[in-house]
């Protein structure tokens, strides 16, 4: 039991009295200090947690710092893709488009953004240096997912219109259909059988009976057999380039020359002769369109020579004033 008394001073006896202290004194007394205590050792808590950091807090606030970061970084590369990307685009419309004849993109495609004020509202319940950084890397990463689709589509479109070239290409009527010069040249010629001046709708080479007779370009064979002023012929379609050759006054048209069938540029097609209307053994060779209207053999023979060969054959067809047939 504590020793320890308390007094005060008693004025009227004017000396010093014991004070009795009753057993719920004491109680609130320990009370109140316990309650202070606990605020004291609260405050102190609390201040050493802002002071001091456990080891795994200290891992995590690393951590946190690490992905931060890292997310920086990423957004910065993000920030390259997209410009490489647009750098594609940009080769796409002003070059590959051009080449290909298609038509561009429309603005409102090419447009790719984002909806809405707040389009990633999941990422405001972090702090707004996080949130800032996160919404920025979602909507570049969905404008370049946009991009992405629109560059795939586009090369897409441009991969079957460069198939379609490559057949254009092929089909072209560009080589001369014999080996011969050219008697005859395309317009106005005077007609040695009609004794009379009107138009050559082709070009006549000279070519004696049973000189090899060859397809300008690929194709399938429209026509084959013996026609009137034409006698025998054959007519090969060139449909995705959009012509039509035609090859007369043959002597034999080859045995597999049937309607129908496909041919390629080079394939023996039959042998020059001298049927039909025609004064001289030769070969009528005819470009036309594929509504029959008749074009210039000459204008598609530049592709298969030299520019100087070229000017040679304009030299020589431009001094021909006669037609055999």
């Amino acid at each position: 039991m504590s020793d320890k008394r308390m007094y005060t001073f008693d004025n009227e006896s004017c000396s010093f009295v014991e004070v009795e202290t009753s057993p719920w004194d004491r109680v609130r007394k320990a009370a109140w200090i316990g309650v202070f205590a606990l605020v004291i050792a609260t405050f102190a808590t609390l201040g050493l947690d802002r002071v001091v950091a456990t080891p795994e807090e200290l891992a995590l606030l690393d951590e946190n710092q690490a992905l931060q970061q890292q997310l920086e970084s990423v957004n910065r590369r993000l920030d390259d893709v997209t410009t490489d990307l647009m750098d594609i685009r940009e080769t796409d419309e002003e070059l590959y488009r051009v080449l290909l004849n298609a038509r561009g993109i429309s603005d409102d495609v090419a447009q790719l953004g984002v909806g809405g004020s707040d389009p990633y509202p999941e990422f405001s319940r972090f702090s707004e240096s996080a949130s800032d950084v996160l919404s920025s890397n979602a909507q570049k990463i969905d404008r370049l997912e946009g991009l992405l689709m629109l560059q795939s589509s586009s090369y897409r479109e441009l991969t079957d219109l460069a198939l379609d070239r490559e057949v254009q290409l092929r089909e072209m009527p560009a080589i001369q259909p014999v080996n011969g010069h050219i008697t005859s040249g395309f317009g106005i010629r005077f007609h040695p059988v009609l004794k009379v001046r009107k138009m050559h709708p082709g070009l006549d080479f000279h070519a004696p009976v049973g000189t090899p007779v060859y397809a300008t370009g690929d194709g399938v064979v429209k026509q084959a057999g013996v026609g009137g002023g034409l006698g025998r012929f054959v007519k090969i379609e060139h449909k995705t380039a959009g012509y039509v050759t035609v090859f007369a006054h043959l002597s034999e048209i080859e045995s597999t020359m049937r309607k129908g069938r496909t041919v390629k540029r080079g394939d023996l097609l039959g042998y020059s002769g001298n049927t039909g209307l025609s004064a001289a053994p030769h070969l009528h060779y005819e470009v036309r369109d594929l509504e029959g209207n008749q074009l210039n053999p000459l204008h598609f023979l530049a592709p298969s020579m030299t520019p100087a060969e070229y000017e040679r054959l304009l030299a020589e067809v431009e001094r021909t004033t006669l037609m055999f047939d």
